[in-house]
């Protein structure tokens, strides 16, 4: 049977065992760590993109902080170069290099004149210390151009009160938006049903820009639903809640939902309405009433 080595148990005492530990995890914790990067979920093409980049260098030298689209690179910033900073022809990637910050921790890039069609896409920050040790850290962030309406879209046409037998008619119509935004309506917090609805045609309004154009387009859609004892049942009043929701035609990460809302009456049938003109002449309701029959009595004797 072995003996056990008393001189390897004395070595691992935990105070031993801690500094080993400890030993083993500096270089990891004094590497390069890319500590932070932001960029936009949805970013408007009217408007400039901002992306940043920080990072902790562990006690390293910069090389280099490079920007990727779609893995092509586009920007280069190098504090020991001959140049600092170095733009590369990327379609649909415009730097503004006078608005751009770059140092020794952090990154700060201003892009202008996007375009929806083409600055969408992958965008990385990739940092790199110097030799001997070469390291790496990237982050990547997907970004979607598109203009998102800003305000819920708007009803029109549309009655506070309505009987059995009538149509539900109105109109809903969204703010402008590429791609086109998407109207939907829905009656008690239920779709209706795509037969009762109707898409009205409308014209883009066309925003250039460098690179193309936006056409900014909105949706009018129209609701012509029959009102039927299936939607308000044996009630003699019955409170709807008719919605519109506007959407947009893109990954559910970056949809954008607004809605409009109205609250209608409706009602098994008309409820009766007193005539006053009839019933001032035939009625007995009021000395006013009286009065004024009895004049139309005296004009009469009066002509013949």
């Amino acid at each position: 049977m072995l003996e056990p080595n008393n001189r390897y148990i004395s070595w691992l005492k935990p105070g031993t065992v801690l500094l080993t530990l400890i030993i083993f995890t500096i270089p990891e914790c004094l590497s390069l760590r890319l500590t932070n990067m932001t960029a936009p979920l949805i970013q408007d093409p009217r408007e400039n993109m901002n992306l940043f980049c920080e990072f902790d260098m562990g006690g390293e030298d910069l090389y280099a902080v490079k920007w990727y689209k779609d893995d092509h690179e586009f920007f280069r910033y190098s504090p020991a170069g001959q140049q600092q900073l170095l733009q590369f022809q990327v379609l649909g990637v415009h730097v503004d290099v006078s608005r751009t910050k770059c140092s020794m921790t952090s990154c700060n890039l201003v892009l202008n004149d996007l375009s929806r069609t083409f600055s969408s896409g992958a965008y990385r920050c990739e940092v790199s210390t110097e030799a001997p040790t070469f390291r790496l850290a990237s982050q990547t962030h997907n970004i979607t151009v598109a203009v998102i309406p800003r305000n819920n879209p708007t009803i029109e046409g549309m009655k506070d009160r309505y009987v059995v037998g009538d149509y539900l008619e109105g109109s809903c119509t969204s703010g402008l938006g590429d791609p086109k935004p998407i109207i939907s309506w829905y009656l008690n917090n239920k779709p209706v049903e795509k037969n009762f609805i109707r898409e009205l045609t409308q014209r883009p309004t066309p925003y250039y820009q460098k690179d193309g154009e936006v056409k900014l387009e909105s949706t009018t859609v129209q609701l012509r639903l029959p009102l039927d004892k299936k939607i308000i049942g044996n009630k003699t009043i019955t409170y709807l809640e008719l919605a519109c929701l506007q959407s947009s035609d893109m990954t559910a990460a970056a949809a954008s939902l607004f809605r409009n809302t109205t609250k209608i009456i409706a009602l098994t049938e008309e409820p009766l309405i007193n005539n006053q003109k009839l019933y001032g002449f035939f009625g007995a309701s009021s000395r006013i009433q009286n009065s004024s029959l009895l004049m139309f009595i005296v004009m009469l004797c009066f002509i013949y």
